[in-house]
């Protein structure tokens, strides 16, 4: 091999090698920069300012409502044990629950809770942890002396929804064509108040809600099951990994230990005796 020739294969060696390092120093940068991205280190900030912002729609027994001034029930619990387990005190915001996303990706709140379940549709808006709840499905509620017995018994009619809920999704494509659709803000004691004043002739709503409020407003009753299983899991922006770890392992943590029922059992009872 003469000398011309070795000296082009050397080049070519060393082209390839400083190549490949710029490559890989380009890589890198790039995975630094969607690591920054993914990572904006949101529990510094929480724990910098002192406390976690929640937000939350409170008229969701036994998920939330106001006690004396306070806003209670099991996400409540559920968001006291993750401020804790940051370090941090907890901070409710009570509004509509179709602002709440949008709070979120305004950084008004840190995450939210509220019995929100994860959809394709809210995922391409916000991030989720994994559930902490689940139910078979939602229920129609009418009055006891009704008698709504099916989907088709519905066409026709008023019926209630929470705004911007899974519950106002189904109405939506189930019933849009056939009845007339009317949305509040608030479910209890809004939605409720109405139902029984006759204003509507249905509301839907998850089947844990239903079965705390019937058991305290003799005058309504179930009428049947609609939609399929969903799940209830705490939202946060995207890209916070770093609060949704800490989340997850609380949810786990609760979970594992059998705490998260007795959340569920202590917040449903001071629900029922509340006067």
């Amino acid at each position: 091999m003469n000398k011309i020739v070795l000296s082009v294969i050397v080049a070519l060696i060393i082209g390839i090698v400083i190549g490949y390092g710029v490559g890989a120093f380009i890589y890198q940068n790039q995975i630094n920069i969607l690591k920054e991205k993914l990572n904006p280190k949101v529990l510094e900030k929480i724990k910098s300012r002192g406390k976690l912002i929640v937000g939350t729609s409170a008229d969701w027994p036994p998920f939330e409502w106001i006690d004396n001034g306070q806003v209670v029930g099991i996400d409540i619990e559920i968001a006291k044990r993750i401020a804790d387990k940051i370090g941090v005190e907890l901070e409710i915001k009570d509004m509509k629950f179709s602002a709440l996303i949008e709070a979120l990706k305004n950084d008004m709140v840190d995450m939210i809770i509220a019995d929100i379940s994860p959809t394709s549709k809210r995922e391409l808006q916000v991030d989720f942890s994994i559930p902490y709840y689940f139910t078979k499905g939602n229920v129609i509620v009418i009055l006891s002396d009704k008698n709504i017995m099916s989907v088709k018994d519905l066409y026709g009619k008023k019926i209630g929804v929470q705004l911007g809920t899974i519950q106002q999704d189904w109405a939506e494509a189930n019933l849009k064509n056939y009845s007339t659709i009317i949305t509040y803000d608030k479910v209890y004691p809004d939605m409720i108040f109405v139902l029984k004043r006759g204003d509507i002739d249905a509301v839907v709503i998850s089947e844990q809600v239903a079965n705390v409020i019937l058991q305290k407003e003799p005058g309504l009753k179930i009428a049947f099951y609609v939609g399929g299983p969903s799940m209830s899991a705490i939202a946060v922006k995207n890209g916070a990994e770093d609060l949704k770890y800490v989340i997850n392992q609380v949810i786990e943590e609760l979970l594992e230990s059998g705490e998260m029922q007795n959340i569920f059992n202590k917040e449903i009872d001071r629900w029922l005796k509340k006067t």
